[in-house]
């Protein structure tokens, strides 16, 4: 377990205040904001490498605050993996035992598997893939079993193509070690794959914190919303897929997604505001998913207008301009309905 309490730090002019939050063993948290939000800055005060001027960084109940790095617990990858080019992959990987003269093969070689890389040992660290050296910088960072593992951007290095897959190993990976993780990114995609947590961070604070489809769902803050995108959160229940669609049951609603599911299963739908399109009159278009709705709320936002609408039970929000707010005549009680594509509507996690 970590926990955070009353935090400052200075670096320079910046400065972070984090009044406090907590992760569990298994839980993995991701913290989103803005550049110069001071996501890296409270990774690396976790990791020892700033001292605090106030507040408390417990891990496992023991006060680390003043602790120097080496004797935290706590590992650390940073986006470019700092992979020693003068090593191989597997004196790489065994570098934190061989500096503690600890007996390091056998682990080595275990963890190589686990990873996927076993076949990669004797390879220098130039001649890899990102996703290689990501998966080398991953196995360094855990070969000495930390209480905490943080990661920066570790996946900002690779091809959209491969993120996928590195999400998806990194994800059981950190699973089965049950290490607490603290991850800090810039693609929400991270949030939903692998994910219990999340934190939103703006000029040193941390604005929301809480269950990531809790965070999504009800963002509880103007700037939270506008950066997430205020994205629709709907749970429904997973049908049979036939003809590359699989029909989502939201109570007496049928909304349908190309993702797949196990029919019966409970799941979590994201549809952005911006990929739904309203009409009056229905439309016949490509659009698979057309509900009728009426529209219980309007708030203009600067050159932002968020529309409220409910169908049936389901409350969907979209956006639009202020001049298509003008022009279609858009008001509140209004009859309307809104239409988006399948592709758009995304199986963001199976419960």
């Amino acid at each position: 377990m970590i926990e955070i309490r009353n935090l400052r730090v200075n670096v320079g002019e910046f400065k972070i205040h984090i009044e406090g939050f907590k992760i569990n063993r298994g839980d993995y948290l991701i913290i989103v904001g803005p550049t110069g939000a001071g996501k890296t800055i409270l990774l690396e005060t976790i990791a020892g490498f700033h001292v605090p001027q106030e507040g408390k960084i417990l891990l496992n109940g023991k006060d680390i605050t003043n602790l120097p790095p080496h004797k935290r617990e706590v590992s650390m990858v940073y986006q470019d993996y700092m992979l020693f080019p003068n090593m191989s992959v597997e004196e790489n990987i065994a570098y934190p035992l061989r500096v503690r003269k600890i007996e390091w093969k056998k682990k080595v070689r275990n963890i190589a598997k686990k990873l996927g890389i076993e076949d990669i040992l004797h390879r220098n660290p130039k001649t890899l893939s990102g996703g290689e050296m990501q998966r080398v910088a991953l196995a360094r960072a855990v070969i000495t079993s930390p209480k905490l593992l943080l990661l920066d951007e570790p996946f900002s290095a690779l091809d959209p193509g491969m993120r996928d897959n590195a999400r998806r190993v990194v994800r059981d990976f950190i699973k089965e070690l049950e290490i607490p993780t603290i991850h800090v990114t810039h693609d929400f995609s991270d949030a939903w794959v692998l994910g219990n947590k999340m934190g939103v961070m703006r000029n040193g604070k941390m604005v929301r914190f809480g269950v990531v489809e809790d965070v999504f769902a009800d963002p509880q803050d103007d700037f939270v919303a506008k950066f997430l995108g205020a994205s629709n959160i709907i749970k429904g229940i997973a049908g049979e897929m036939r003809n590359g669609l699989s029909p989502v049951e939201i109570d007496g609603l049928i909304v349908y997604t190309v993702d797949e599911a196990q029919a019966g299963d409970e799941v979590l739908l994201s549809i952005r505001p911006e990929n739904i399109v309203l009409s009056y009159q229905k439309p016949t278009g490509s659009q698979r998913n057309v509900l009728p709705c009426r529209v219980v709320d309007i708030n203009v936002e600067g050159h932002i207008v968020w529309i409220s609408l409910k169908a049936g039970n389901i409350i969907l929000k979209a956006m639009l301009t202020p001049n298509a707010l003008e022009s279609m005549g858009i008001e509140k009680n209004k009859k309307i309905y809104v239409s988006f594509k399948a592709t758009a509507t995304k199986i963001v996690r199976r419960i």
